[in-house]
């Protein structure tokens, strides 16, 4: 009988059985920031369909001059379908990552690569439907059959002494740097964290 080789088969078998639970320690890990991401993925996608409708119903409890309406109703259709594209990509995401019963690694490094595309475009599609958005609340607010219809028409075309209209321009680029601002410290935080977490697990997935 050749002891050697038995020794050396029960060092092997010992080896393994100290890696698996690693192994499945680092899957199991995984799959948490992953639920994590799609949960709140499907809770935005929900939120923001809500919220299209809303936008779009608004204007019919609201009596409005025809030009701020309409111009409100223009605003809110770019938005929807630059909303409708991104919530699309989501859905797309969510669907290619409906089962986790692959996880492995090479799925979490397919899953942080796609997640990391799907937020670029999420980030895009916010911040340029958002700088749409003041000009839509703009015409909510004073096109009102209440307020004089010339107080908008002077804003939509700009009629105004050039001061003034520096105001307006000033005020709308910080707008537009603040909502740049709050949606990349928003995305961040509610996707952001999970990758940080996935590339740390994926280190662990090299741990011999």
């Amino acid at each position: 009988m050749n002891f050697e080789n038995i020794k050396q088969k029960m060092d092997s078998e010992s080896m393994d059985g100290s890696q698996i639970p690693v192994r499945i320690k680092d899957i199991e890990t995984s799959k948490m920031p992953i639920q994590k991401v799609r949960k709140s993925m499907k809770s935005e996608i929900i939120t923001q369909l809500i919220l299209i409708v809303i936008f779009f119903a608004a204007p019919s409890f609201l009596e409005m001059h025809r030009l701020p309406k309409t111009t409100y109703y223009i605003m809110m259709f770019i938005t929807s379908l630059i909303t409708l594209g991104y919530l699309a990509k989501m859905s797309w995401f969510l669907n290619k990552y409906i089962s986790l019963s692959n996880n492995s690694k090479e799925t979490v490094v397919a899953f942080i690569y796609d997640l990391k595309l799907t937020l670029e475009v999420y980030k895009t599609a916010i911040i340029s439907g958002s700088l749409l958005l003041p000009i839509a609340m703009v015409s909510l607010f004073l096109g009102s059959i209440k307020i004089d219809e010339k107080v908008y028409n002077d804003l939509i075309l700009l009629n105004m002494p050039n001061t003034s209209l520096i105001l307006y321009v000033f005020g709308y680029i910080l707008i537009a740097i603040l909502i740049y601002f709050i949606t990349v410290y928003w995305s961040n935080k509610l996707y952001g964290v999970h990758i940080k977490n996935l590339e740390k697990i994926l280190k662990e997935f090299d741990v011999e």
